[in-house]
């Protein structure tokens, strides 16, 4: 891809979906808390593959003050009130969403949510809850931080910031946020922008310690840099090359993840 200069006051132009979602997610929020209702952000891919000018229909939405499971809780309970559903070009009730055409997706409601639960092993270190609107599918979690210790990859979860959740991702260009709020994309490793514009892929936090609680992410970064042609950063690249965190590889993944891996590298997956 060609290297891209960004101002960093960019507003992103949403599709009409993608803003449609940002309402309704704004008025879920106002309705639990009209006072102080819940911050939401776009985290992750989507912000990245925007910013790169892709398309995607998958958005993991973070949330500042409960989990996803709550938040989808209460937008369920908010979408069966009368009349909301309209709002949004969603049918009011679920028989007439089964009737409309399968190619119309304003006209769906909510599928329902699927609570995901946490499972290390398959690199699922927090429940998360699954939905599927407007076409799109749908993550929701709360804002996280990560405690790891030696012997496993697996860390323990706590509420955290959003500067703590920016830290704890795998690469800066995965670690921007898109503020629901304020319109804006936020920045709080201070590298996404640099890095998406030299093309480089790089760990938020020092690259040896990062590698050495979750070694995974090893092989994300590869997947990465190989997917978008970028260039691992040189002190990325010499902890990859550590005996230490080789062994950490070899000891805490299990050959089912790397082959996970190995997969989504070769099918060019790049979430």
């Amino acid at each position: 891809m060609p290297s891209v200069k960004y101002d960093r006051d960019i507003k992103l132009e949403l599709v009409e979906v993608e803003s449609t979602l940002r309402q309704l997610l704004l008025d879920v929020a106002a309705h639990i808390n009209p006072n102080s209702p819940s911050q939401l952000r776009f985290t992750g891919g989507w912000v990245r593959d925007k910013l790169l000018g892709v398309g995607s229909h998958d958005i993991d939405v973070a949330i500042n003050d409960m989990t996803g499971y709550q938040f989808g809780l209460r937008m369920q309970e908010y979408l069966e009130i009368s009349g909301n559903p309209e709002k949004y070009g969603l049918q009011g009730d679920a028989a007439s969403a089964n009737r409309s055409s399968n190619n119309d997706h304003r006209s769906k409601l909510l599928t329902g949510l699927h609570k995901i639960e946490a499972n290390p092993e398959k690199s699922k270190h927090l429940e998360t809850v699954t939905t599927r609107i407007f076409g799109l599918d749908i993550d929701l979690v709360n804002l996280r931080k990560e405690v790891y210790n030696e012997d496993s990859r697996n860390p323990q979860m706590e509420f955290g910031t959003p500067q703590e959740d920016a830290e704890r991702r795998d690469a800066t260009i995965n670690a921007m946020f898109y503020n629901l709020q304020s319109q804006t994309v936020e920045d709080f490793t201070d590298r996404g922008f640099d890095d998406l514009e030299a093309q480089i892929i790089r760990t938020p936090l020092e690259p040896f310690q990062t590698f050495k609680d979750d070694p995974l992410r090893v092989l994300r970064l590869i997947r990465f840099a190989s997917r978008l042609n970028y260039t691992i950063d040189s002190a990325s690249e010499d902890c990859m090359k550590d005996p230490t965190i080789q062994d950490a590889l070899r000891a805490k993944i299990s050959r089912e993840r790397v082959g996970v891996e190995l997969d989504k590298m070769i099918r060019g997956v790049y979430e």
